[in-house]
């Protein structure tokens, strides 16, 4: 039964290893959301940082950390993807709580890149061995169901983090790493009950014939327009709270309500909005359909810099409904085409490239948006609309380029 089936509007897929892994997803991001949301001042009031000190750390970290994807994928095509990714969780477990120990720059700096480095590795063989057990016409939708798990959990942790917040203590403090450590070790523990994924068989449509995942420039080329539609996130969490906070009359707490909108809409909407996105091609029409909604959610930012309080609020509540559109058509565009060309006998390796190439395509993200959005303005709101609309329509020409000449499942079986 697919899981755009009639039951599709629960947020839990099927029993059986779908569900478990849904669960593992769910739990990691409870711990991330713990950690993340009071990580900064931790960072600054118990280790004693200063915020350039940690925006440093954190640069050097996100820049190191694509270099292992390809590696990490190759590991999991080789010795097992689960086996590498829980690996890779274990790792996660004992580096946060290497957090508790750092006393100045230096060793932050060691902490934050081998988590980095852990993170990027666990990235392509998670997402290999969710392709081991899902069936190959319902990928995407069970993509789809753990992205909104991601959600789930990220919020539930960030309420969690509230308290210790409130306590403002080291304790308090502490109890966030160490609840985000010990989220990944549940995560080990149930992994270690689910079973080994069998060969993965791509979605229905064409697949890329054998070669070296970073030979193959048509794929890398996606994956990075893929990480320019990604920069909508930079949008959300740089872009629109400093409009509001610069050049609106909208109040400061709008900002947390905006957030919670996107939120709700992307649990409530993912799983319906990766729907046609099982093939390649749909999965470009996807992501042109992003470019529009992106371009949108930008054009109908500009005007609320000159309207009263209420009704900014109520404009900017538009322009957010318009990019979790694009956020979750992007999404959903994203693993559509990276499952569907992945070579199936290195399904790790080429989801390490794709992730290498997104990763490094909207590194400059959260520079780009503030700049625009500080300097640029309203023509700055329209800079960045025009770059996801023309990443978004460049997507559909490149993914029919990438397909051609590929062999499709029954040609590769024969």
């Amino acid at each position: 039964m697919s899981l755009f089936s009639k039951g599709a509007a629960a947020l839990l897929p099927p029993r059986g290893p779908l569900r478990s892994y849904a669960v593992i997803t769910l739990v990691d991001w409870v711990g991330n959301g713990l950690f993340h949301t009071g990580a900064i001042i931790f960072f600054i009031r118990v280790v004693g940082l200063g915020a350039a000190q940690v925006g440093l750390g954190l640069t050097v970290a996100a820049l190191l950390s694509p270099a292992v994807a390809v590696p990490a994928g190759r590991l999991g095509d080789r010795l097992g993807h689960r086996r590498v990714y829980l690996a890779t969780v274990l790792l996660q477990a004992v580096a946060f709580a290497g957090y508790l120990l750092v006393d100045g720059f230096l060793a932050f700096l060691a902490v934050v890149c081998l988590i980095a480095l852990a993170q990027s590795a666990s990235r392509p063989v998670r997402g290999a061995y969710l392709a081991e057990l899902a069936d190959p016409t319902a990928l995407v939708a069970a993509s789809a169901y753990t992205r909104v798990m991601l959600n789930i959990g990220f919020s539930l942790g960030s309420l969690g983090a509230g308290a210790a917040l409130a306590l403002d203590s080291r304790d308090g403090y502490a109890a966030l790493v160490l609840g985000n450590c010990l989220s990944y070790v549940v995560v080990a523990a149930v992994l270690l009950r689910m079973p080994e994924g069998r060969p993965a068989e791509p979605a229905a449509g064409p697949v890329r014939r054998r070669r070296g995942a970073l030979r193959d420039g048509r794929f890398l080329a996606l994956s990075a327009l893929s990480g320019l539609l990604y920069v909508n996130a930079d949008v959300l969490n740089i872009g629109v709270p400093l409009w509001i906070s610069e050049r609106t009359d909208a109040p400061r707490w709008s900002i947390a309500v905006l957030m919670l909108l996107n939120t709700a809409l992307a649990i409530l909407l993912q799983v319906r909005a990766a729907r046609g996105s099982g093939t390649v091609p749909g999965a470009a029409v996807a992501g042109r359909r992003a470019g529009w909604a992106l371009l949108a959610a930008c054009a109908v930012t500009v005007p609320s810099a000159a309207l009263p309080p209420l009704v900014a609020v109520a404009v900017l509540a538009v322009g957010v409904t318009f990019l979790t559109a694009g956020e979750l058509l992007s999404s959903a565009s994203g693993w559509g085409i990276s499952y569907g060309l992945a070579d199936p006998a290195r399904q790790g390796e080429y989801l390490g490239a794709w992730t290498l190439g997104s990763d490094l395509a909207r590194a400059g993200g959260p520079l780009l948006v503030a700049v625009l959005v500080t300097e640029g303005g309203g023509a700055g709101w329209l800079a960045l609309g025009v770059l996801f609309l023309a990443a978004g329509s460049a997507t559909v020409p490149m993914a029919r380029s990438a397909s051609t000449g590929a062999v499709t499942l029954a040609d590769r079986v024969g």
